[in-house]
């Protein structure tokens, strides 16, 4: 009778590890997602405390599979193994990145070069020619959003930026960013807000005039300028509003959203006229492999083959809205990101996209 007690509890004891073992299993493999799920890739980025709007832009270095996000008051932040890890860049900068970044530029020569632009605190750009371990704020410059660069000239002279929630801001430099011209109060009076710019060469450039900005009680008009004489003149070319980082993709066409949702406007001579492109799209689209373009609609991403006239349904739903995706060519992934108060969790995900 002992002995058969004996049996029972050990057999009592076999089943509660295997029980045991199993619901660990299990566990461990609900907590890794799905394959071809979003993955939350958020953790370690931007240290311990981030400004207003937390993850306020992102990048893919071109030709690695490195990317970067720049935290509001906390710099910018790479990792290289599809966000498992974070690494601050700049971090022994005596004149530390503390803005709000808003645009990050690469120079398609050398990724190892790029500028990024940021409005609120400190410096509005900073460049860097060794991959980001160290800065150089750029003339005295500060309250900026978009910057843009001449890259029909080797040496980078030309750089235009647009300062944030201004009327007629655009400042041009001629010498690298040392000392900085204004030359948006060539634009006519009573314009929108001119924060975004796109420069195709030292002369040549298209700015907007867009957001809330009223005279009166009343909203001041939405339009687009284009300059060929280094922002000596400018003359309107469309009536829409634009607002962001514009796409410009591989073969010069610009894609460009417009305010309150009125969606999306395309170019395919350099600004000098403007489309609006039917669908549902009404944020900035990324280009990715192939030459087709994606965008954010709601929660969903949606892929154009056909230069945004139709889109369809690509991949699992996002876990969030974003603020803005990108796409990483040599990982094969795309990138989504959600601005916040402040820190928080599930901010940054990934999602690699099926081989083809």
């Amino acid at each position: 009778m002992r002995k058969s007690q004996a049996s029972i509890a050990t057999l009592a004891a076999s089943a509660l590890w295997i029980g045991m073992s199993l619901f660990t299993a299990t566990a461990r493999a609900q907590e890794k997602p799905p394959a071809g799920a979003w993955v939350n890739v958020t953790d370690g980025v931007g240290g311990e405390k981030w400004g207003y709007a937390g993850v306020t832009t992102m990048a893919a270095v071109p030709d690695s599979a490195e990317v970067i996000a720049g935290v509001s008051e906390a710099g910018l932040w790479i990792s290289a193994d599809g966000g498992k890890t974070w690494k601050k860049l700049g971090e022994k900068d005596a004149e530390q990145i503390r803005n709000r970044p808003y645009q990050i530029v690469f120079d398609p020569k050398d990724s190892k070069v790029f500028w990024v632009s940021g409005s609120y605190n400190g410096p509005g750009v900073f460049k860097t020619t060794d991959a980001g371990q160290t800065f150089t704020p750029l003339g005295k410059i500060t309250h900026v959003d978009a910057i843009g660069v001449d890259f029909t000239d080797p040496d980078r002279k030309t750089l235009l930026v647009g300062h944030h929630e201004q009327d007629r801001s655009i400042e041009k430099s001629s010498d690298g960013g040392q000392t900085w011209q204004k030359i948006g109060d060539k634009l006519p009076e009573k314009t929108n807000f001119s924060n975004d710019v796109i420069v195709f060469d030292s002369k040549t450039y298209v700015v907007n005039a867009a957001g809330w900005k009223q005279d009166g009680g009343k909203q001041i008009p939405f339009a687009i300028f284009r300059t060929e004489d280094g922002g000596a003149t400018w003359a309107k070319t469309s009536d829409c509003g634009p607002s962001g980082p514009a796409c410009v993709a591989t073969d010069g066409t610009i894609y460009w959203q417009t305010l309150w949702g009125a969606g999306l406007i395309k170019s395919a001579d350099h600004g000098k006229s403007w489309e609006k492109l039917p669908g549902p799209a009404k944020a900035n689209p990324i280009e990715i492999t192939g030459g087709k373009l994606v965008v954010p609609i709601e929660k969903q991403l949606y892929v154009s083959s056909d230069g945004g006239k139709t889109w369809e349904k690509l991949g699992p739903e996002v876990p969030f809205k974003p603020s803005g995706i990108i796409f990483s060519a040599k990982a094969r992934a795309i990138y989504a990101w959600r601005s916040t108060e402040g820190k928080e969790d599930g901010v940054i995900v990934r999602w690699e996209l099926p081989a083809p």
